[in-house]
């Protein structure tokens, strides 16, 4: 599926911002689609504070290239107008599930896109047509993939490697990092994902007998604190 911004602003004539308000509320901040199920689910409503529907365009692209449109899935309906105080139902399928990896979880974008419509008091006025986008993460988890996010979490392997942290994910899991203190301070530099299988190599200086602790997101999109450890 590849939905082109342009072709998306075509269909969009005659559609402008109001206000930047209100709109389409995303009923989720992740989605995980189980390999086993035939298609995952997100909510989408309007909200009908500012009484107009949107035209809204949804689409995946893959983590790594946000400005592409990933072809291992589709979604329905791709393009729909959802009016005031209304509601649908975005369905996710896998079309090309044999290019993703069976052993660990794939990582994409969920886009989703909207325009409201020109009220009737603008009718008569030049007003800036403006897209509002959300984007939230969505993983791919195959089936059979053994152990858990929290499980992941506490088998992460952080090490110091020439006075810097870098850190090891064994796992098949996706890790959304949301905080690091060091020592009980904020550390900066650590990646938005610790992907499966990777290790991660950072500029942030550690050193043996420092005291780490994570906050990562779990998947309902809720921060959750890992147990403090101590590099050795």
């Amino acid at each position: 599926m590849r939905l082109k911004v342009a072709a998306f602003l075509a269909l969009a004539a005659g559609f402008w911002l109001p206000q930047v308000q209100a709109g389409v509320n995303v009923g989720s901040t992740r989605v995980i689609y189980q390999s086993k199920e035939k298609e995952a689910n997100l909510s989408l409503s309007n909200s009908g504070e500012d009484g107009v529907p949107y035209l809204v365009q949804s689409w995946v692209s893959p983590y790594e290239n946000r400005d592409e449109s990933a072809d291992e899935f589709i979604i329905t309906p791709p393009l729909f107008r959802l009016d005031a105080k209304s509601q649908n139902i975005l369905r996710i399928i896998a079309t090309n599930a044999q290019n993703l990896q069976t052993d660990k979880e794939s990582l994409f974008l969920l886009n989703v896109k909207a325009i409201p419509a020109k009220s009737t008091e603008q009718s008569s006025q030049n007003v800036l047509q403006i897209a509002l986008k959300t984007t939230i993460k969505l993983f791919y988890r195959p089936a059979g993939l053994q152990g858990s996010l929290q499980e992941t979490v506490e088998k992460l392997q952080w090490r110091a490697e020439g006075g810097h942290l870098t850190v090891h994910n064994p796992s098949g899991f996706n890790v959304v990092v949301s905080d690091l203190l060091i020592n009980n301070k904020a550390s900066q530099g650590m990646p938005e994902v610790i992907k499966p299988g990777n290790t991660v190599t950072t500029a942030i200086p550690l050193k043996n007998s420092d005291k780490l602790e994570l906050t990562y997101i779990n998947e309902y999109g809720s921060t959750v604190k890992a147990a403090p450890i101590t590099v050795h």
